[in-house]
């Protein structure tokens, strides 16, 4: 194992070169189209309950934001089958127009093949895409807010509303994977997507460390000119939801490719370490193809 104090890298560690922007994913894309709405559906459900006196400027400025990503298309729900989601009133039964917008941007990032319908069955759709649809989805609606209270307020009402998503996606699902078995899968994944260029090392028995150099959730992102936004909708939510549903692993990122030029994420067994230190930057940045 290697001390996360170390000044220098050892070979102790797995470097995989394994990124092709063109990578491609089994998806479930109705499932996780539901999801996205579920999670839109909460932050109105948030904003209304804590913010009422904002929520109609904010729902406008959503329709307005999402309008405006929508300009010059032309989309038709019904063409790929997500006009069965649109006319499902049990999700966004009260934002009907904000839905069919969204769902329109999905269609805008998400370029379904010519016959497509909707479907439970997994489908190949390249990650950048169905990154891309799902991210400016919820970028708009941090947009939204910060066009509604201003930037420090908006992105502080942001930060309180994902500790509620966290809460919330907790009574939906509880991960109790161990840190070897999460290790495992994570690296796995990592490497089979094609979707990252990255490195691995062991801490110690009960946490490590994942340095990425490329990867396919900062790309999807990087269009847009607001990158500290990006960053919030991209690299925020999920640490701190995963306090929420993961009993055993907690996971950390003190930098990112959105603030700088890697990303480091730690991972570690809480029940064995309470608030472990980030290794230092150097440390990380030693973590390179051999």
């Amino acid at each position: 194992m290697i001390s996360s104090e170390c000044g220098t890298m050892t070979d102790n560690y797995e470097y995989y070169e394994t990124y092709d922007p063109e990578a491609k994913g089994e998806i479930n894309l109705e499932e996780h189209i539901r999801d996205w709405l579920w999670t839109m559906e909460l932050m109105f459900e948030f904003v209304g309950m804590n913010e009422p006196e904002i929520l109609d400027d904010f729902l406008t400025k959503v329709k307005t934001s999402y309008t405006n990503e929508l300009e010059n298309t032309s989309f038709v729900l019904s063409e790929v089958g997500f006009d069965r989601i649109s006319d499902d009133q049990s999700i966004l039964g009260s934002h009907h127009k904000i839905k069919d917008l969204g769902l329109q941007v999905i269609m805008k990032y998400i370029p379904l093949e010519e016959g497509y319908t909707l479907t439970q069955d997994k489908v190949q759709i390249r990650y950048v895409d169905y990154l891309r649809a799902k991210h400016m989805l919820l970028y708009h609606r941090i947009v939204a807010l910060v066009e509604t209270l201003g930037r420090e307020d908006g992105i502080e009402i942001f930060k309180a509303f994902v500790q509620f998503w966290g809460k919330e996606a907790a009574k939906k699902q509880v991960r109790t994977v161990t840190l070897r078995e999460a290790r495992k899968s994570f690296v796995e994944f990592w490497e089979k997507s094609n979707a990252f260029e990255f490195g691995v090392v062991d801490i110690d028995d009960d946490m490590f460390l994942a340095k990425f150099d490329k990867c396919v959730w900062y790309e999807s992102m990087n269009h847009v000119e607001d990158q500290e936004l990006a960053y919030y909708t991209v690299c925020y939510p999920g640490p701190r939801i995963g306090r929420h549903v993961n009993q055993n692993i907690w996971m950390r990122r003190s930098v990112t490719l959105f603030t700088g030029d890697f990303c480091d994420e730690l991972r570690w067994d809480r029940h064995v370490h309470d608030e472990p230190e980030q290794p230092a930057h150097e440390f990380s940045r030693n973590i390179v193809a051999k």
